[in-house]
């Protein structure tokens, strides 16, 4: 026998009958709910484009919709546009910089897959915040942003009548 043993504590049977205990109160009890973790469903998304893919055929295709997609005018700000070759790339700032293209809300999570895919890892989807034209308060979205070095890219805007369709850019 240890004589270093605790006295006062109970025997193992009887903790092991209180732990049982706590957990089927537990278990009954309304505040006390086990629940199980549940990944976060997927729900639509509003994304922000600034290149190619403000055309609407052009995103009719790469998404395979079968209507004409509603994009609306909408503005970001604190980004900038600079040029990689003919491919606009959206980059941070300066404070205040606003800068100008189309809202369009992705309705499927293969669509959001699609769009990274034509972006490849030159662009990186981030969170930001977008602005209506038509008004109204800032909504939560997506856009994607250049991922490279900055250094690579140079002054310069971008048009969307004067861009062949037939290339990669950042949206």
């Amino acid at each position: 026998m240890n004589t270093n043993a605790d006295s006062s504590a109970p025997p193992k049977h009887q903790k092991t009958e209180a732990m049982a205990k706590m957990f089927r109160a537990a278990r009954n009890s309304t505040h006390g709910t086990l629940t199980t973790y549940e990944p976060e469903s997927w729900k639509p998304v509003l994304y922000f484009f600034y290149g190619t893919l403000m055309d609407e055929k052009l995103l009719t295709g790469l998404l395979h919709l079968k209507y004409p997609p509603i994009l609306r005018p909408a503005s970001i700000v604190n980004y900038s546009i600079k040029m990689w070759g003919p491919y606009p790339a959206l980059t941070d700032g300066p404070p205040g910089n606003v800068v100008n293209g189309m809202a369009y809300e992705v309705q499927e999570e293969g669509h959001e897959k699609r769009l990274a895919y034509y972006e490849t890892d030159a662009y990186r989807c981030v969170s930001c915040f977008i602005k209506p034209a038509s008004g109204g308060d800032q909504i939560s979205g997506k856009t994607f942003v250049w991922a490279g070095d900055p250094n690579d890219l140079r002054p310069g805007t971008f048009e969307l009548g004067a861009q062949k369709n037939g290339g990669h850019d950042s949206q």
